[in-house]
């Protein structure tokens, strides 16, 4: 094969030609996404039922919903919080789960849910999550200048009814989610001593409208041979048709504006959402799935720009931009292809000295690139976050494949073979240890795939990444490279025997020689060093400790904040105001106060007493002073407020980051449905400790009795109290308003003056026509309620944060113990320590797996049974090197160190199978195995060197980089340069002596 291609150079670079070409097409035309495209396996449906107590809302709604809910199949589990006016049903399937069929079953359950439900609730909404429904940016959009009520308004309806949509016609875009606009309102506010005087009350004023507001459908009227459609239309269309309604009174006819004042209004806002103090609206701009980020991101700030020309009295800014992870992605991809390919270079040139070697591998490499590229296309996969992690490490691979051909070419030259015969003999040699190093390295990663959850999903990608890297790779590094290094080295350049007169050869393999003979006759330094890595390992894995995501030094926060008072919207924003504005090094912060509107926010709700603030300064260090300071003031000022500080929820967070509790107890009641009582609930803060951190926040609550007797004896309609009270609350709705294709709704409210006394001091005209004080009918009771009611598949319970004192078990054992008297409660637990359990459990196994394949693999090559276990026992050696360099940089166990533990132990193996296939091919040759140990030290010394160095030089910039991408790859990048560097000492001196060791113990 290699002889034929050697032959038809020209068939080959028009090959290379057209497959770099269609590369190129696939490159431009290859989806670019934030993450890939997965199916979330969970579902969230949220419910609206405004006025209405997270009592009323649990067991009215929540609990048949839930129960309903429970009969899906393949659902893992199911929790639900409830709040006032609200409540979130979260729904999580097992992996694997068609999420759109069970999309549709989950819609089918609800619909059968509502015979069971009040009928004036709206439809639950069900909402599929899944990875491109993370945002990719948020753009704000404000008001220039101060502004009043009414100007907002204007600006609510023209972002939402002409930016949306201009935005979501590009064709990147799927969604532009919104939040913070405010709707306009009719109000009616009556004159309440002219109405009394003229003995009209509320009731005959919202007659008056809904009677005028009628419209009916077409109908249709038969006059002999001919049929009429007629249409009866009566309805209101601007304010001033409602003001021109007549009511009647005592025989008399009179306007309503006459008796009321009628305007057009902003309804009472539930959230706001602020940018830098200045109230806005934002715009959560979702991709759709194959689209490619950079390109929205270009388009999208050409229509800003677009608008700041047409709209200049408008102010437009973007936060918490996604696309910036993605740039450091394939910026790394970049600086890792371009630090690799030149090092590549160099080290080929000094170890080699020759030009022509040096320029093959960097030809080689963008020729393997692109074709991983294309075939990347071929399979559909996009390039993403997990894809490009995989080409990265790929790259390096690219390079060691090219290196370890052409110095196996040189080394055939040397030897005094001609051209031809020195390509076809140094490819054929290597392509055995070659294809076993991209199976044992893809046996690596393959198993992960297998992993449950949207981990193993992940895996996928930049499995397949990797494994296509690698076979583009080799096919590059045995059909292409022979080819490109018969037609370099057989031109003859002016500058060639210039560099071999000015460099001398590097006598690495003497000093090898020497390296081997000292050690030779010291094994047991070998053998300690060897067996103290992997002691190591096993210590540090015990004692680093373990995290999600490696520490980032930012200069933005998100600070979730919940005052735990009966504070409005306004108020709340007022005093996040005082924190943050004058703040001398704050560059921005961008706050959503109170109940967001996006559609798809998947986050636990937020009450009007809530706050989620986003905030970024100059500095590290000032953003921990400003950290500092806003912990002392909210302490002092606000004690009963409960906040935390969390990093930006970047794609990272989203998709590795954990919302559950670490260790959670579930406190339920044995003998009810219903969570323990507020009066049960002390005692059981008492006894669960003042070290674990209660999930449960009281309110208090006025509730209002009405009293039947006094209703009946001073003849006062029930229906026309509680018209009376909805009105004095401004929540009296009597209809709805159409116009423009809106409908606006209608109420009756009080002056604000009047709303804000007391209830006590207003009256109620009573059939007679005379005026009951309102404290004659109601009492006014204060009660103490639960804020909201957590719930899972078991129903209703109180949940605790435990801070465990010692260990897990441990602790779960000791609260067992102390509730074990207190039968009328029940405790169970869950939390992130067990799902780690599990995930452990499956890591040994994939671990396992993924160990067997290699032994597999290696034992079909080499066709025997002991020589790969030399090579597996090399593995937690080395991860005992990474470990050690990354606590010496003080890094932690987390996502991105486990990622270079992984590609650690795929690359590293590579240099010890080509070393033991040497020795093998040399003893097949006639020499004793002392001699092919040494000669094939000698012959493969500088392959192992230069793949080495070229890796570890190569990530040797992250180290001491700063910034989001370098700080992010600086653990990936440690284990792998401490994995490589006692890898090389392996590779050198540990599996030669092991193999003689082996090797004179079984003959």
């Amino acid at each position: 094969m290699i002889s034929f291609l050697l032959h038809r150079p020209i068939a080959v670079f028009m090959t290379i030609l057209a497959l770099v070409l269609l590369g190129l097409v696939a490159i431009l035309r290859i989806p670019i996404s934030l993450m890939p495209d997965i199916s979330i396996p969970e579902i969230t449906v949220h419910v609206n039922y405004p006025n209405n107590t997270a009592r009323e809302i649990e067991t009215k709604v929540i609990r048949p919903l839930r129960n309903q809910l429970s009969q899906i199949s393949n659902l893992n589990d199911i929790k639900s919080e409830s709040r006032d006016g609200s409540a979130i049903i979260i729904l999580e399937y097992q992996y694997g789960t068609d999420t759109d069929f069970a999309f549709i079953e989950t819609n089918e359950k609800i619909d059968a849910a509502l015979s069971f439900l009040p009928q004036d609730i709206d439809r639950p909404r069900a909402i599929k999550a899944s990875t491109t429904d993370i945002p990719v940016l948020n753009l704000t959009v404000s008001l220039k200048e101060d502004y009043s009520d009414s100007r907002f308004l204007e600006l609510s309806e023209f972002v939402e009814t002409v930016l949306v949509k201009r935005i979501e016609q590009l064709p990147q875009v799927a969604l532009a989610d919104i939040s913070g606009q405010t709707q306009a309102e009719i109000s009616i506010t009556p004159n309440n001593q002219l109405t009394q005087s003229l003995g009209i009350n509320l009731i005959t004023i919202a007659n008056a409208v809904q009677q005028n507001n009628f419209e009916q459908g077409n109908l249709i009227v038969q006059n002999g041979n001919y049929q009429y459609n007629f249409k009866f239309s009566n309805s209101l269309r601007t304010k001033k048709d409602i003001e021109d309604v007549y009511v009647s009174s005592e025989n008399r006819l009179v306007q309503i504006k006459d008796i009321a004042t009628v305007k057009v209004q902003p309804q009472q806002d539930l959230g706001l959402v602020y940018n830098n103090s200045k109230r806005a609206l934002v715009l959560a701009v979702i991709k759709q799935a194959n689209a490619r980020t950079y390109e929205l991101k270009t388009s999208l700030e050409k229509l800003i720009t677009s608008f700041e020309s047409d709209y200049p009295e408008l102010d437009f800014q973007i936060n918490q931009d996604q696309t910036s992870i993605l740039k450091m992605s394939i910026d790394n991809l970049k600086l890792s292809l371009l630090i690799g390919s030149v090092l590549a270079i160099l080290i080929m040139f000094l170890f080699s000295k020759d030009i022509k070697s040096s320029l093959i591998i960097a030809i080689s490499i963008p020729i393997s690139l692109i074709m991983s590229i294309l075939i990347m296309f071929g399979l559909g996969l996009s390039i993403n976050i997990i894809s490009l992690s995989g080409l990265i490490f790929g790259v390096g691979l690219m390079i060691d494949n090219s290196i370890i051909v052409i110095d196996n070419i040189n080394q055939k030259l040397v030897a005094g073979v001609n051209l031809i015969e020195a390509c076809i003999t140094g490819t054929n040699e290597i392509i055995s240890p070659l294809f076993s190093s991209v199976l044992t390295t893809c046996s690596v990663f393959v198993p992960l795939i297998f992993l449950r959850g949207i981990t193993g999903a992940l895996f996928y990608d930049q499995a397949m990444a990797v494994s296509i890297g690698l076979g583009s790779s080799l096919l590059v590094s045995i059909l292409i490279i022979p080819v490109v290094f018969n037609q370099i080295k057989s031109k003859r350049v002016l500058w060639e025997k210039r560099f071999d007169l000015n460099l001398e050869k590097l006598k690495i393999e003497d000093l090898y020689e020497k390296g081997y003979n000292y050690f030779n006759e010291r094994k047991y330094i070998v053998y300690i060093t060897s067996i103290g890595f992997m002691i190591l390992a096993l210590i540090l894995f015990i004692q680093l400790e373990y995290e999600k995501l490696p520490q980032i030094n930012q200069t933005e926060a998100i600070l979730t904040l919940d005052w735990n008072e009966n504070i409005n919207v306004e108020e709340n924003h007022r005093r996040i105001l005082n924190i943050f504005h004058g703040y001398p090094n704050l560059e921005i912060y961008y706050a959503e106060v109170g109940i967001q509107q996006f559609l798809l926010k998947r986050d636990n709700l937020q009450s009007f007493s809530e706050s989620k603030v986003y905030f970024k300064l100059k500095t590290v260090e000032d953003l921990s002073k400003f950290k500092s300071l806003i912990g002392v003031y909210l302490s002092k000022s606000y004690p009963n407020a409960k906040f935390r500080f969390d990093p930006p929820k970047n794609l990272f967070e989203y998709v590795f980051g954990n919302e559950k509790a670490h260790l959670l107890a579930k406190i339920s009641n044995s003998n009810s449905l219903e969570v323990p009582n507020e009066r049960e609930f002390s005692e059981i803060r008492n006894t669960m400790g003042p070290k674990n951190k209660s999930y449960v926040t009281l309110q208090n609550t006025s509730a209002i009795e009405i009293l039947h007797d006094n209703l009946l004896l001073y003849g006062v309609d029930y229906y026309q109290l509680i018209n009376e009270l909805k009105t004095i609350f401004n929540q009296n709705l009597i209809d709805d308003l159409k116009a423009n294709k809106k409908f606006f709704p209608i109420k009756l409210n009080y002056e604000k003056s009047e709303i804000n006394r007391n209830i006590y001091e207003l009256n109620i005209t009573n059939k007679n026509g005379e005026a009951i004080p309102l404290r004659h009918l109601i009492r006014v009771n204060k009660v103490l309620n639960y804020k909201s009611i957590h719930a899972d598949r078991s129903g209703e319970y109180l949940g605790f944060e435990l801070t465990p004192e010692k260990t897990e078990e441990l602790t779960v054992t000791d609260i067992r113990e102390s509730f074990k008297e207190k039968s009328v409660w029940n405790v169970r637990f869950a939390g992130s320590y067990y799902d780690l359990k599990d995930l452990n459990r499956e890591l040994l196994w994939v671990a396992l797996v993924s160990l067997l394949l290699l032994y597999f693999i290696m034992s079909a090559q080499f066709e025997s049974f002991w020589q790969p276990l030399i090579i597996l026992t090399e593995i937690p050696i080395d991860i005992g090197g990474g470990l050690l360099l990354l606590w010496l940089f003080g890094g932690t166990i987390n996502v991105m160190s486990a990622m270079g533990i992984v590609i650690m132990s795929g690359i590293i193996i590579n240099d010890s199978i080509l070393k033991l296939h040497t020795i093998n091919l040399l003893r097949k040759k006639g020499l004793v195995t002392e001699d092919a140990i040494k000669q094939s030290g000698k012959l493969r010394l500088k392959p192992i060197l230069m793949t080495s160095l070229t890796t570890i030089l190569a990530l040797s910039p992250f180290l001491f980089a700063s910034g989001l991408g370098s700080e992010l790859q600086k653990p990936l990048a440690l284990t792998v340069i401490g994995g490589m560097i006692i890898g090389v000492f392996i590779s050198l001196y540990f599996i030669p002596f092991i193999y003689k060791l082996l090797h004179n113990w079984l003959d």
